[in-house]
C-alpha cells in the first residue's frame, strides 16, 4: 500500500498543466447512488466519488458513503460491506471503523454515529488507491438485519462533481484565523481575483476543487478534505506585486481531528487570559505565532504530545497536549525576537500569553 503522500503527489503529477500551477490536487469527480425504490426496510449505503485521479492501479479515489436507516424504528450500529477491485487498497478512512479481508470491505460506525432514527442518514468516508468504474455496497443494522445492495452502475467514466457545501467557509477577513475539523469534513475557501490559488501545507488537507485565481482573472475558490489526524496550512497570496508594494500573505491554520478517539478543545493568540475545561482524555491544541516558544508543562495534568514552529523556527507554533490527570495548570508563554539576544537587546518587551486549563475526571 503507497502512503498518503505518494497517492496525492502522483495525482498532482497527473493532472493538468493548470492545475500543476495552482498546486493543487485536481478537480473533484464524482459519482452517485440513489436508494432504490421498494427496498426492505433495514439500511442502504451509497456511495459518492469526491475526487478522482489517474486510472487503474495508478490512480486514487476519495469517496464518501452515505448510510440511511429506512426502517421504521431507529437502529444502535450499522455495518456496510462491499468488495473492491484487485487493484484498490484502503489508505485511510474517516467516521467508521474501516477494515479489509482479501478485496472485501467491511465499516462499522463509530461510537457518535451509529444511533440513527428511522430516515436518518450519517456519512464515513476512505481514501482509496485504484479507480473503480463502480460500487457495490450492502448495508445491516440491528432495526432490521439486512438490507440489498445499492450500487452505482459500473461506466468508463465517472460524471463531474456535483456540488457538496464545505463544513466552514474562509475569507480575506479569516487571516491568521485557526480552525479546527473532524476528519471527513470540508473547508471552503474564497478570496477575492489578485489572489493565487490557496493549497495546504500537508497531507492533512487533501485538494477537492479549485477554480479561478490570479492568473485567470476571477475570484478563487477551492474545497479541501480533512484525511488525516494532524495540523495543515492553506496559504495564499497576491500575485505579481509592483510598484514596491509588499506581497499580501494569506494563512488560515486547519487542525484535523479524530472524534473517535477524544474531545478536542483548539485555543489561539486570541484566547489569551481565557479558561479552559477539559475532561481527563481529552486533547488541547494550541495554535500561537511564531513568536512564540511552546509552552512547557510540569505536574502531569497535561502531557505534550507533539510541537512543531515557534520561536526560533520562524514557524507557526503549533502544540497538542493530553488531559492526563485531573488538576489545574496555568500554560503559559512569553513571545520573544531575535535581536533581544544581542549584546545589546532591542527594545522589544516579550507579551505573554496564557490559558487557565482546569482537568476533571
Amino acid at each position: 500500500m503507497r502512503s498518503t503522500r505518494v497517492i496525492l503527489s502522483t495525482f498532482a503529477s497527473i493532472m493538468g498543466a493548470g492545475v500543476l500551477a495552482a498546486l493543487m490536487l485536481g478537480p473533484a469527480a464524482s459519482g452517485t447512488a440513489a436508494a432504490a425504490t421498494g427496498q426492505p426496510a433495514g439500511c442502504i449505503a451509497s456511495v459518492h466519488v469526491d475526487a478522482q485521479w489517474g486510472s487503474g492501479s495508478s490512480g486514487g479515489q476519495v469517496v464518501t458513503v452515505t448510510v440511511t436507516n429506512t426502517a421504521a424504528s431507529a437502529g444502535t450500529r450499522w455495518t456496510v460491506t462491499g468488495s473492491l477491485s484487485a487493484s484498490q487498497h484502503i489508505v485511510s478512512g474517516w467516521n467508521a471503523i474501516v477494515t479489509t479481508s482479501g478485496h472485501t470491505l467491511t465499516a462499522v460506525n463509530q461510537p457518535y454515529n451509529g444511533g440513527l432514527g428511522a430516515g436518518a442518514t450519517t456519512t464515513f468516508g476512505m481514501q482509496l488507491t485504484g479507480v473503480a468504474a463502480g460500487f457495490a455496497f450492502s448495508c445491516a443494522n440491528d432495526a432490521t438485519l439486512s438490507s440489498p445492495s445499492t450500487s452505482i452502475s459500473p461506466s468508463t467514466s465517472i460524471s463531474p462533481s456535483t456540488s457538496i457545501s464545505p463544513d466552514v467557509t474562509v475569507g480575506e477577513a479569516d487571516n491568521g484565523r485557526t480552525v479546527t475539523l473532524v476528519l471527513g469534513q470540508r473547508i471552503g475557501v474564497s478570496l477575492p481575483s489578485t489572489y493565487l490559488p490557496s493549497q495546504p501545507s500537508t497531507d492533512a488537507l487533501a485538494g477537492l476543487s479549485s477554480s479561478g485565481g490570479y492568473a485567470v482573472g476571477r475570484p478563487f475558490t477551492g474545497t479541501y478534505l480533512a484525511i488525516e489526524s494532524g495540523s495543515s496550512t492553506l496559504r495564499s497570496e497576491v500575485g505579481a506585486p509592483c510598484c514596491g508594494v509588499p506581497t499580501q500573505i494569506w494563512t488560515v491554520y486547519v487542525h484535523v481531528v479524530d472524534a473517535s478517539i477524544a474531545h478536542t478543545v483548539a485555543v489561539t493568540y486570541g484566547s489569551n487570559r481565557s479558561t479552559v475545561s477539559l475532561h481527563v482524555g481529552d486533547v488541547l491544541w494550541v495554535s500561537l505565532p511564531a513568536r512564540f516558544p511552546p509552552p512547557a508543562v510540569s505536574g502531569g495534568v497535561l502531557v505534550p504530545q507533539d510541537v512543531t514552529g515557534g520561536y526560533p523556527s520562524d514557524q507557526p507554533m503549533i502544540a497538542h497536549y493530553l488531559a492526563k490527570a485531573p488538576g489545574q495548570l496555568d500554560l503559559s508563554t512569553l513571545s520573544d525576537i531575535a535581536c533581544n539576544h544581542d549584546p545589546t537587546p532591542c527594545p522589544s518587551p516579550s507579551q505573554p500569553w496564557m490559558v487557565h486549563v482546569i482537568v476533571t475526571p
